[in-house]
């Protein structure tokens, strides 16, 4: 548990310590998400729903493998590890890792959406008085809700993997994405709520535009460069 909030304590130093490298590549990570914006204020307006908006946010732009945001990830990797980058680092790992990380983020939210639906299928029928599923509804929903929340917690790890394995293969990141946080589940839960936390804070407050997703990306860079070396996990 330790670990974890050291990871957390190290990300608002080094974010505060390099404050305008961190805004200004929070920025530009924000504008070339533009698009997934869009998307979000479109499944918003179709579900007649506003509370879609911060949370379409916080999960497509900030937990999943935003696309975007991989030269982002490139910096806070560089803070975690003690050098000194600047804006010009993120092209590099834009033009690198682009691809990857898009098809990553297209397989995640695919699988987050099945999650969501399932989830409030079930609840929806658990709290129908007339619906024929209603008693295994309640665990079922309970069952999607936990899938949902693993799955997004293990997104911690996958941006960094991405960057860190020597092969672009996006099984092998999400497979020990789970062997990480399965193995050191104190720790790694530790961070995730605290990240996952600070994420939507950051959303539901307009910050991710400025600093908040670089807070994430450095959280995410810290708790993997803390963890993996405690012990031997093939990449």
């Amino acid at each position: 548990m330790l670990v974890g909030f050291v990871a957390v304590a190290l990300a608002f130093r080094q974010t505060a310590g390099r404050f305008s490298l961190s805004v200004g590549a929070n920025v530009t990570a924000f504008a070339f998400s533009i698009p997934l914006l869009l998307a979000v204020l479109l499944a918003a307006y179709l579900s007649h729903s506003l509370t879609f908006v911060p949370l379409g946010i916080v999960v497509l732009l900030g937990i999943l493998p935003n696309p975007a945001s991989v030269g982002l990830q490139a910096v806070a990797r560089e803070l975690a590890s003690g050098e000194s980058p600047d804006l010009r680092d993120q092209w590099p790992a834009l033009r690198a890792y682009w691809r990857p990380a898009l098809i990553t983020w297209l397989v995640s939210t695919g699988i987050t959406g099945v999650c969501v639906l399932n989830l409030f299928f079930y609840a929806s029928q658990a709290a129908s008085n007339v619906s024929s599923l209603r008693g295994p509804s309640g665990p079922l929903s309970l069952l999607w809700g936990l899938l949902l929340i693993f799955w997004l917690g293990i997104h911690l790890y996958v941006a960094p993997l991405l960057l860190a394995q020597e092969r672009q293969d996006i099984k092998l990141a999400y497979r020990n994405a789970i062997v990480i946080t399965m193995s050191r589940p104190l720790a790694s839960w530790t961070v995730i709520f605290l990240w996952l936390a600070l994420l939507t804070f950051f959303t539901t407050t307009g910050l991710a535009t400025v600093i908040g997703l670089a807070l994430g990306a450095a959280i995410q860079q810290n708790a993997f460069r803390l963890l993996v070396p405690t012990f031997s996990a093939r990449s």
